[in-house]
C-alpha cells in the first residue's frame, strides 16, 4: 500500500488546529457500515505536491457540502503512475493501469505478472464501531493481550472505494485495517497458516468454478480470524478440528449471506454477493461433501497448485494428526484421478499419473504394511498400464523402507532378510522409468558396498549414445515439457536420436526417513526436510545423483583417477542441468541441492575455494533456512581453521627448535 504523505483523516478538528499538511474530517453518519465520507478541512500550502493536488482535484460539492471524491482521487493517481511509467526503463514498462477496487493494477506482460498498488490515507483513530475489537471476549485467548496492545495503537486507513449498493459510491471511502491485519498474519501459528492454505486450495478448486468473483481470499482470511478466536490454534493435533470449523463457519456465512468484518463487526463482507439461492445451495453442498472426506479432496486437487510447499506441508501435517484417516483410501483417491480431465497427452498419461502417486506417497507417512495394502488394491482394481506404473513406485518405496529397517536392525539374520527383500523390491520397480529407478538400486549397492556394480553401471551409462527424454521432478513440472537428458552430454544428440518417447527419466526422490541409507551429501538434505522453508522430500537429477555416487565410491576406495573423472562428470552434469530448459523457463528445479553436492565433493578433497564457491552459489538461489549449504560451509571453514591451526603450531615448533 502507498500511504499518501502529509495527509491525515481526523474525527474532529478541536485538537488538530496545529496539524501540518492536509487535514480531512471523516463523517460516517450517512454511510453504510465500514465506509465514510471525507470533508476537506485544511490543505497544505504546497499546491504543487501530489498529495495536495490530488485532494484539490478530488474536491466535489454536493448539497452545498465539499467532499473528497474517492473515484476522482484514484483516477488522479492512475494518471500519475502512467506519467511515471513513461520514464521507466523499457524492461520495466507496465501496460496501461487498471482500477481494481481501491488499487491501481499494473500488468507486466513481459513477466506474466500483475502488480497492485493500494492508495491509502492515514486515519488518526479507529472508527467507534471497531473499538469493540480491543475488549471483546475470546474463548481461545487469540490474539493474546500482548498482541492486542500492540495492534490497538496502529493506524487504520481510508481506501478510495465506496459501497457498490450506495448512491454515494463515488464519494465514499472504505475503512481498512491493513497494518493490524498484517500483524495478525505475522503472528499466525503453523496451524493457522495450514488452515488458510487449505482454504485457498478450496477456493481455487471448488468455489472459483461455481462463483468466480463472489468469494475472495480476504473472506477466507477473515473466517480464519473468527475461528481462531473460538478454538485453540497452536496445537498441530488440532488442525483437523480447525479446518472443519472453518468450513462450517463458511457454510453458515453462505447460508445467511453475512460475514462480519473482523475489526468492524457491523460491516457485512457478503453485501451484494451470493444473491441466487440455487448458487448458495450448490456451494453448501460441495463444501459439505469436502467435510465428509477432506483428505480425499486435498489429494485430488490440481497438481499445478501443489507446487507451493505450504500446500504439501499442510497435507502432511493434516494426515499426521488425523489418526482416523485410512491411508489405503487416501492412495485410492489419487489413483481415481484417471476419471478427471487431465492435461496430458496419450504418451505421458500413465507415467505422469504414476508420479502423482509418487508425490502422494512421499508426503503421506507410510509403512510397509500400508504400502502393501495399496499395492493389493491397485492390482485388483486397476489392471492397466496406469496401475502397473503405480505399482512400480510402490515397490521402490517398500524397497527403500526395507533398506532403512536393515540399517536399524542389530539381528544379523533379520538384517540379511531385510536386505534381500529390499533388493527384490527395488529390482521389481526397475521399469518405472528409464533411469531414476536404477538410482534407487545404486543406493542399495552403495549401502551393501557392492562398489564394482556401481562402477560398471556408470561406465555403461556414459557409454550410451541414445538421448533420454527428461521430465524433471514429478508433479511439479508442466506436463508435456521436454528436455534432453543425454548421458554423454553430446550436444549433437537431437530429439530424433531419442530412445522410446515414453521412456522418460524423472528425478530421484528421497524422504526424511531415508537419511540412514543415502550417501553422506544427501544425508544433510534429508536431515533438513520438513522445515517450513523446505520440501518434505528432496529431488535430485538422476545423472547428478549417479555421478555423485560414482565420486563417493571412488573416494571410499581412495581411487584418485576415478575420483578426478567422476568429479568432472558431476560438474558437467550440474552445469548441464543449470543451463537446461527447465531452468530457463523458470520451473522449480532444486538447483541448490546440486550445488550442495558439488560443494560437499570439493570439501571432501580439501579444495576449499571451489567448495565455498559452489556452496555460496547455493545460498544465492535458496535461503539459509532449510538449505544444507550453511552446514557444509561451516564444516568446510572449520576444517580450514584446523588446517591453519596445525600450520601455525608447526611454525611455532620449528621456531622453538
Amino acid at each position: 500500500m502507498l500511504q499518501v504523505k502529509d495527509t491525515e483523516i481526523v474525527t474532529s478538528v478541536d485538537s488538530d488546529e496545529s496539524m501540518a499538511g492536509n487535514v480531512i474530517i471523516m463523517n460516517t453518519d450517512k454511510c453504510p457500515p465500514g465506509y465514510m465520507l471525507l470533508n476537506p478541512y485544511k490543505l497544505s500550502l504546497n499546491e504543487m505536491a501530489h498529495e495536495t493536488r490530488s485532494c484539490v482535484e478530488a474536491c466535489i460539492q454536493s448539497n452545498n457540502v465539499l467532499y473528497l471524491s474517492s473515484e476522482t482521487f484514484i483516477n488522479y493517481y492512475m494518471n500519475m503512475i502512467v506519467g511515471m511509467d513513461k520514464y521507466s526503463p523499457p524492461s520495466f514498462h507496465a501496460g496501461y493501469p487498471l482500477r481494481h477496487g481501491p488499487c491501481v493494477m499494473l500488468n507486466y506482460s513481459k513477466y506474466g505478472k500483475d502488480s497492485e498498488i493500494g492508495i491509502g490515507l492515514k486515519c488518526s483513530s479507529w472508527p467507534k464501531d471497531s473499538v469493540e475489537w480491543i475488549s471483546r471476549k475470546r474463548n481461545s485467548n487469540w490474539p493474546n493481550q500482548l498482541l492486542i496492545n500492540k495492534i490497538k495503537v496502529m493506524p487504520c486507513h481510508a481506501l478510495p472505494v465506496g459501497c457498490m449498493q450506495s448512491e454515494n459510491c463515488h464519494l465514499e471511502w472504505r475503512f481498512a485495517f491493513i497494518l493490524p491485519e498484517r500483524e495478525l498474519i505475522w503472528n499466525f501459528s503453523d496451524v493457522q497458516i495450514q488452515c488458510y492454505v487449505i482454504f485457498k486450495t478450496l477456493k481455487r478448486e471448488v468455489l472459483d468454478k461455481i462463483v468466480p468473483d463472489e468469494i475472495n481470499s480476504f473472506h477466507l482470511k477473515t473466517i480464519v480470524y473468527w475461528v481462531s478466536e473460538e478454538i485453540p490454534v497452536c496445537d498441530p493435533s488440532n488442525l483437523t478440528n480447525s479446518v472443519n470449523a472453518c468450513l462450517s463457519f463458511l457454510i453458515t456465512c453462505i447460508r445467511k449471506r453475512h460475514l462480519s468484518h473482523y475489526f468492524l463487526r457491523s460491516r457485512n463482507l457478503f453485501t451484494g454477493k451470493l444473491e441466487e439461492e440455487m448458487v448458495r445451495d450448490r456451494l453448501i453442498s460441495e463444501i459439505e461433501l469436502i467435510q465428509e472426506n477432506i483428505i480425499g479432496f486435498l489429494i485430488n486437487c490440481e497438481w499445478w497448485y501443489k507446487c507451493g510447499s505450504k500446500f504439501l506441508l499442510s497435507l502432511r501435517l493434516f494426515v499426521q494428526n488425523a489418526p482416523n484417516v485410512d491411508f489405503l483410501s487416501a492412495c485410492t483417491a489419487i489413483l481415481e484421478t484417471g476419471n478427471r480431465k487431465l492435461r496430458r497427452n496419450k504418451y505421458t498419461h500413465a507415467r505422469c499419473l504414476s508420479m502423482e502417486v509418487t508425490v502422494g506417497i512421499m508426503f503421506l507417512q507410510t509403512s510397509v504394511e500400508s504400502l502393501l495394502k495399496v499395492a493389493k488394491e491397485v492390482d485388483e482394481m486397476l489392471k492397466t498400464l496406469m496401475g502397473d506404473f503405480a505399482l512400480k513406485f510402490v515397490s521402490i518405496r517398500i524397497g527403500m523402507i526395507f533398506l532403512v529397517e536393515a540399517k536399524k536392525t542389530a539381528d544379523l539374520e533379520i538384517r540379511r532378510k531385510l536386505i534381500s527383500e529390499s533388493k527384490r523390491c527395488l529390482e521389481a520397480g526397475l521399469q518405472h522409468d528409464v533411469l531414476a529407478a536404477n538410482m534407487y538400486l545404486l543406493t542399495y549397492h552403495y549401502q551393501t558396498r557392492n562398489y564394482s556394480v556401481i562402477q560398471k553401471f556408470m561406465k555403461d551409462l556414459f557409454g550410451r549414445r541414445a538421448a533420454i527424454p527428461y521430465k524433471g521432478t514429478p508433479g511439479l513440472f508442466i506436463c508435456g515439457k521436454r528436455s534432453l537428458l543425454s548421458p554423454d552430454m553430446d550436444e549433437t544428440v537431437t530429439v530424433e536420436d531419442m530412445a522410446n518417447e515414453n521412456d522418460l527419466a524423472f528425478d530421484v526422490m528421497f524422504s526424511c526417513s531415508d537419511i540412514s541409507c543415502v550417501p553422506p551429501a544427501l544425508q544433510y538434505e534429508c536431515a533438513l526436510l520438513g522445515g517450513r522453508s523446505n520440501w518434505c522430500f528432496c529431488s535430485v537429477n538422476p545423472l547428478v545423483y549417479g555421478c555423485y555416487v560414482q565420486f563417493q565410491v571412488a573416494f571410499n576406495l581412495r581411487d584418485t583417477e576415478q575420483l578426478s573423472l567422476s568429479l568432472r562428470h558431476l560438474k558437467s552434469m550440474v552445469l548441464y542441468v543449470e543451463n537446461g530448459e527447465e531452468c530457463s523457463s523458470g520451473m522449480p528445479v532444486e538447483l541448490h541441492r546440486h550445488y550442495n553436492i558439488m560443494g560437499y565433493c570439493y570439501s571432501m578433497i580439501d579444495d576449499v575455494p571451489n567448495a565455498i564457491k559452489w556452496l555460496t552459489k547455493s545460498l544465492e538461489v535458496c535461503p539459509i533456512n532449510g538449505n544444507a549449504a550453511a552446514y557444509h560451509l561451516y564444516i568446510t571453514l572449520y576444517k580450514l581453521f584446523l588446517s591453519a591451526l596445525r600450520w601455525l603450531r608447526l611454525q611455532i615448533f620449528l621456531i622453538n627448535v
